[in-house]
This record gives structure tokens, sequence and C-alpha cells, in this order.
């Protein structure tokens, strides 16, 4: 009873279900867990450890109390009267508070996906903490359970290693204010993130340009030959902001499944590519084409559950309205080439419309009646296969005609759906499981040139989510700037 009476003495620790603690004591029968009769025992110190690491995984120690739970430590190490048995008690409950709502946060994220972005689905796929934390302290392997509650993907551990540089540029002083391109100052600040590798404060103006096109690369820059307004705007962005960005990015790791099994396909929309993860581990990556500006690919998790071979497109109203009806209205033939049908109507009463008894130009944009649909072959503009996850924003992946565009360096032309590098092969992967569709057969599928559906079994995620920060396969660290204000909701 003492212990479940003293569970509203907690210091310094957000927010946390309580219930989770009194489950754990009472599966505990109301012992301690972490205090013997003489004191704390060598797992306290372990947690102790490992909260003092949590500024690694940009996360706060002082959240989990840290500062009083050393403190109690030291107060019962220190010589001369041992404190009373409620200090012991309340120690014991900070100790499990902190352990519980720091090995939550490594699992799931410090913050709740779902609070900024409506349509996160992604399963909470939380290990048993009180579990997991009783088979620690039996073990004594209480720094082991910590560390394995920690994201598994490599792209986590990579931005884990950059928080650790950019802080030691931090502690040594950061970067020096860059004014004009051949400057001392330029040669420092591009030594500094590595950039330039030279022990001269002078080099040669061609080493000096590659460094700064390094530079550009990472921060996803036009490339240039002199010092223009963005790259000078982009060296003297503090180092302090870096290492922000560093962390809320280290998050959106935190919210992807850590389960070992999980297998998914992560879309990183700022870097235009798609991965398929196995275990933490990327199997299958190819580039992919994302939203303009003005037509973002949102945020979201979803279920893909089907694929259609030889898709017809059903062109979305505002499309329809701003660019197929000026493109009649120049020619008529324009439908005709483009193998573009009209109709009238909804659901069971959706008729088809001859264009040619259709007078387009007195239209009003405002009451527009017709929809239109593109049926599969070379020119419809969702190529050969379309990828199909239900989501109340009509987004999905899809193959293109115009493979051009994936040579460019910012692929951001869509209208918010997002089109893949190679379709087959994706197609490959996500019926892996259905055995009969081999590569050879979808190929053949799709050059029949028929409209086909196929459902998956079981379905497989996906998750499409905006980093800004992230190192590539390289090793270098890339920073982008945050178009969808993504950091700046995350960080509110």
């Amino acid at each position: 009873m003492l212990l479940r009476a003293a569970l509203d003495t907690g210091r310094g620790i957000i927010s946390l279900d309580e219930g989770v603690v009194s489950r754990f004591y009472l599966a505990h029968e109301d012992r301690l867990a972490w205090c013997g009769p003489t004191g704390p025992k060598a797992q306290a110190d372990a947690l102790v450890r490992m909260l003092g690491q949590a500024a690694e995984d940009g996360l706060e120690p002082l959240d989990y109390g840290l500062d009083f739970i050393a403190g109690e430590l030291e107060r019962w190490r220190a010589p001369g009267p041992r404190p009373d048995l409620a200090s012991l008690v309340r120690l014991d409950l900070m100790l499990t508070r902190a352990f519980f709502a720091y090995g939550s946060h490594l699992q799931r994220g410090r913050i709740d996906p779902r609070a900024i972005h409506a349509q996160w689905r992604a399963p909470v796929q939380a290990a048993d903490l009180a579990g997991l934390l009783q088979a620690a302290l039996d073990l004594h392997g209480v720094e082991a359970v910590v560390k394995r509650l920690r994201p598994p993907q490599a792209g986590y551990f990579h931005l884990r290693q950059a928080l650790a540089d950019y802080r030691e540029i931090a502690d040594s002083g950061g970067w020096p204010v860059v004014e004009k391109v051949g400057g001392i100052a330029l040669v420092q600040r591009l030594k500094v993130t590595g950039d330039l590798q030279s022990d001269l404060e002078l080099v040669d103006p061609e080493y000096l340009r590659r460094g700064l096109l390094r530079f550009e690369e990472r921060l996803g820059l036009e490339p240039s030959e002199r010092l223009d307004e963005a790259t000078l705007a982009a060296l003297n962005v503090p180092v302090a902001k870096r290492i922000a960005a560093i962390e809320l990015n280290m998050e959106r790791w935190r919210w992807l499944p850590h389960d070992p099994g999980t297998c998914y396909l992560l879309v990183r929309i700022a870097d235009f590519e798609l991965d398929a993860v196995e275990a933490g581990e990327t199997v299958l990556n190819m580039r992919v084409i994302v939203g303009k500006p003005y037509w973002r690919t949102p945020i979201f998790s979803a279920q893909l559950t089907h694929l259609v071979y030889n898709p017809y497109w059903y062109i979305p109203r505002s499309i329809s309205i701003d660019e197929v009806l000026p493109a009649i209205r120049r020619d008529l033939g324009y439908l005709e080439r483009l193998g573009i049908s009209v109709a009238e109507g909804e659901g069971l009463a959706l008729s088809r419309v001859d264009p040619d008894s259709v007078d387009w130009d007195g239209l009003s944009v405002a009451d527009f009646p017709y929809a239109f649909t593109q049926a599969p072959g070379p020119a419809n503009p969702l190529g050969k296969i379309k990828f199909l996850f239900p989501n109340p924003y009509n987004v999905y992946l899809h193959d293109t005609p115009n493979t051009a565009l994936f040579a460019e360096r910012v692929r951001a032309f869509s209208h918010g759906c997002i089109r893949v590098e190679d379709s087959e092969k994706l197609a490959a992967y996500a019926l892996r499981s259905e055995g009969s569709w081999t590569p050879d057969r979808i190929g053949l599928e799709v050059d029949t040139g028929i409209n086909r559906e196929i459902v998956l079994s079981p379905p497989l995620p996906v998750y499409l989510l905006y980093w800004t920060t992230w190192v590539n396969e390289e090793g270098m660290v890339q920073f982008r700037n945050d178009e969808y204000d993504a950091d700046a909701r995350l960080h509110s």
C-alpha cells in the first residue's frame, strides 16, 4: 500500500500514464524494484547512466527526473544517517517512472504524431515495458534493455552520430560568419563541417570551389560557381539550429515500427526516395517524384491493399477544370488523341457523353458537370501500374511515362501522388508473398494492356514522411529547407 499511495510524489518527469506504474508494482507484489533494505541497488545506477545519455537521442535527461534521482542516490551513498523509508519509496517510484517514460519515448516518440498529422495510422507496436523492466532487473541488464528500445533503422543511428558531431562543433565554438567568397572565413566554415579537408588557411581556388559544391549538394542547393544569396544564407545558419533540426528528425524515426519482423514501404518526401524496409534494413530503393510546392504530398500512413495493372485515370475535378478543359477549348481532338472519355452524373446514374455535343467554351467552371477518364495506354500519366492504399487525400503510388524527370535533382512535379521509378520492381516486391507473381509474369501482364486489379494479402504498410535532415548513402549529412513547415509544427 505504501508504494501505491506514493504515486503522486513524482518530480521532474513529464506526463506519464500512471496506470502502467501501478500495474507494475501490483505484479511486483507491492515490493520495491530498484532498492533493497540497505538502499538503492546497482541497477539504479545503470538507469542513471542511461538517462544521462538521453541527450544523445535528442531527448532531455531532465524530463525523466535525472537531477532528483541522482541527488537521492548521492544522499543514500553519503556518510551519515540514512534517509527514511518514505524517501526510499519515492526514489524507487521515480526510477520506475523514469524507465517507463524514457523507454516509451525511445519506442514511440516523445510526441504523438497524430497530434500533428491526423491521418498517421502507424500501429503502436510498443514492447511490454513492464515485462522488460522486470526481466532487466532480474538479469541485471537495464542498460542493454534500454539500448534495444531505440529505433533499429540505420537512418536513426546515422542521425544520432550526426547529432554528436554537430554538438562537438557547437562545443568548439561553432563556425564563423561568411560574408564573401574566397575569404578565410569561407575556408574555415567549410572545414568545420568536412566539406573542405585541408590544413591550409588558404586553399587552391578549384579545391575551394569543389568544397563549396559539396556543401551545396548537402543542402540541396543549385550548384553555383559563386557564393550566391541562397548558399550564403545556408552557410550562416547557426549550428544550434542545425542541431535542433537533427533532434526533430530523430523523433520522426521513432514514429516508425520497431518490430524486427515488420516490413513496410517508406516514402521520404524531401529526399524524393522510396525504400522497402525489412527488420530496419532497406531491401529496395528507388527514386520518386512527389508533389509540387503548391500540390504537396501529404504526410500520413496507410495500408497498401491492392495494385492495378494498366490503370484507368479518373481525372480529379481540379485537374479537369484547370488543365483538361483549357486543352479541349484549344483543340477538341485532344480528348480522342489521349484516349479520354467524358461522362456526366454520379454512381449508377453515370452516363457517357459525346464530346462533340458539348459547348466547351460556354461551360461554367463553378458548376462544371463532367468527369474525365483516361484509358490505359502509353499516354496515360499513371503508366503501367498503380498502387492503392485508401486515404482521404486520394494519393497513391503509380508509374509514369515521363521517366526523364527522374534524372532531376529536385523531383517535385506531381499533383500530390507519388510517381515511382520502377513500378514493375515495386510490384514484384509487394506481391512477393503471393508466390505466382514473378517479375516475368508481371511484365507479361503489363504488356497485355488489359486493366486488372490484384489484391494484396496481407496488406503492406506505407509511411509517407518528410525529413528535413538525414544522412545519405555516402555518409553526408543532408539538410533541407522546411518547405512543408513540418519542423516548425513539430517544434511547437
